[in-house]
C-alpha cells in the first residue's frame, strides 16, 4: 500500500489553503465562499479534481487529519491520475466501479446514489475492489483513476 496520495501521472498542480472543517488527506475538496477548503458536500455534484493531500512537510502522513484552521496541502489532479482516496463505510467496490462524491469528502459508488438525478460528475473508477459492508467498517482509503 502506498503511503501518499498522488499515486500516479506527471501533470498535476499543487496548492494550500487554509481548512474551515476538519480533514484527512484523500479527501475530495471544495472552496468555500470565504476562499477556505472543506470536503466536498454535495452528493454526485460537480466537482473539481482538489484532494487535500498529505502534509509530508511536517512530518505527517495520510492518517494524519488537518484540524480547522490548519494550512491544507492540496492537489489538483487530471484526468487518467491515479490517487488515493476515501471510500465511504458501508460501500462494496469492485474493479471498474464508478465512484461519486458522497457528500461528506468521501466517494461511494455511482450505483448506491440516494438518486439517478444527484449523479452529475463520475470522480473516477475504483483500481481495487474494497468490501465495507460489515456494520463495523470505517471509510478506507482506495486507489482510483481519475475521470
Amino acid at each position: 500500500m502506498a503511503n501518499t496520495v498522488h499515486l500516479k501521472g506527471s501533470n498535476f498542480r499543487v496548492g494550500e489553503a487554509v481548512a474551515s472543517v476538519a480533514a484527512y488527506p484523500g479527501y475530495l475538496m471544495e472552496t468555500d465562499s470565504n476562499g477556505e477548503v472543506k470536503p466536498h458536500a454535495t452528493e454526485g455534484g460537480y466537482a473539481a479534481r482538489m484532494i487535500a493531500n498529505e502534509d509530508a512537510m511536517q512530518g505527517n502522513t495520510l492518517t494524519d487529519q488537518y484540524a480547522i484552521d490548519d494550512l491544507v496541502q492540496l492537489l489538483y489532479e487530471l484526468p487518467g491520475n491515479e490517487v488515493r482516496m476515501y471510500l465511504e463505510a458501508g460501500q462494496t467496490a469492485v474493479i471498474g466501479s464508478r465512484l461519486i462524491s458522497a457528500g461528506n469528502g468521501t466517494l461511494k459508488l455511482e450505483s448506491d446514489a440516494t438518486s439517478a438525478g444527484v449523479v452529475k460528475q463520475i470522480i473516477g473508477i475504483a483500481l481495487e475492489a474494497k468490501d465495507l459492508s460489515d456494520s463495523a467498517a470505517v471509510d478506507t482509503l482506495i486507489d482510483v483513476e481519475l475521470y
